[in-house]
């Protein structure tokens, strides 16, 4: 994820009830992905972790559990003795994420380990919204341990990739399978909203199929930036902090006003374009530039404006009087 300036974790959120967090007796109760080169927090493997092409089969397989055997070595031994380390699948600055096997049930999980120290802003703010929440297209928290200097998030794997991935692999998506993921992505949002809580980092890295076929749904993930409105706090509460991931950011907070959820719907316009021709709106290398042609939503869209889909959006997100890039 990225941040323009310094994080605010907005407000707490009460736990919810079907999550169980383990903690240390006596503890203390971001990745940064770049567009165009990004490790997925719960898909494949891709952070280059395979053995050399002259390393022979026996090799591999020491390579392997050497690796395994580290990553395990860095786990609480309360995590360890519920879950089979299975794999490393993602990394970020002050965390790790792993393929684990519950030791009873067989079942597959992921596990975001992150530093609490480093990762402090990070993790609360993830926290806040995942104890929360409890829809079809948002990824579902199962449990949390907390130790002194680590927190380890137990999460349902999502096994398909990225959305990202989709869009490099086929170009552009056709208007029947760019409405169905929509659908996905913006009935999520409402639900969302509704609770008061705005991504704030919606983009196709942080949108995973649950599985790799094509009939799979889309689970919102990574509410590392996420803000969730206090109690007592009205539906016109407004947020201030700078941040986001550039090619993605609304004009509003660019331009340094107080803004509200409508920046999310923002960037599913930017994904919409996206997914209809395979190409980002605003696309510069220079921030500045950039930051230029969001702030006057300077683009060129060269296919046909499809009908049905732009009324798709204005009626999934009709609650909300917003504007999309498209």
């Amino acid at each position: 994820m990225g941040c323009v300036s310094t994080k605010v974790v907005d407000g707490g959120a009460p736990s919810h009830s079907g999550v169980k967090h383990v903690y240390t007796t006596g503890s203390d109760g971001d990745k940064r992905k770049n567009r165009r080169k990004h490790h997925g927090s719960h898909g494949g493997e891709r952070n280059g972790h395979g053995p050399s092409k002259g390393t022979s089969q026996g090799g591999q397989q020491e390579n392997k559990k050497d690796k395994r055997a580290k990553v395990k070595a860095r786990f609480d031994a309360r995590v360890t003795a519920k879950y089979d380390i299975k794999a490393l699948i993602g990394r970020g600055s002050f965390s790790r994420v792993v393929r684990v096997e519950h030791k009873l049930t067989r079942q597959p999980y992921a596990i975001k380990m992150i530093d609490r120290i480093q990762g402090k802003e990070v993790f609360e703010s993830e926290l806040v919204v995942l104890r929360r929440v409890r829809h079809e297209y948002i990824i579902q928290l199962i449990e949390v341990f907390e130790s002194k200097d680590k927190v380890y998030m137990v999460m349902e794997l999502a096994t398909g990739g990225e959305l990202f991935d989709r869009i490099i692999s086929k170009g552009s998506f056709t208007e029947r399978d760019a409405t169905r993921v929509l659908q996905m992505v913006l009935d999520g949002l409402k639900y969302l909203h509704g609770l008061g809580i705005t991504h704030r980092d919606l983009k196709p890295e942080n949108l995973l199929y649950y599985h790799p076929g094509h009939d799979s749904k889309i689970l919102i993930t990574d509410f590392g930036l996420s803000a969730v409105r206090r109690t007592g706090e009205g539906t016109g509460h407004h947020m201030k902090t700078t941040c986001g991931t550039p090619e993605y950011i609304a004009p509003e907070i660019l331009a340094r006003k107080p803004y509200n959820s409508q920046v999310d719907c923002w960037a599913v316009g930017v994904i919409t374009y996206i997914l209809l021709s395979g190409t980002m709106p605003f696309d510069d290398e220079n921030r500045t530039r950039l930051y230029r042609l969001i702030l006057k939503a300077k683009f060129n869209y060269n296919g046909e404006v499809i009908v049905s889909l732009l009324a798709l959006l204005y009626i999934l997100c009709a609650h909300e009087a917003f504007s999309i890039p498209i």
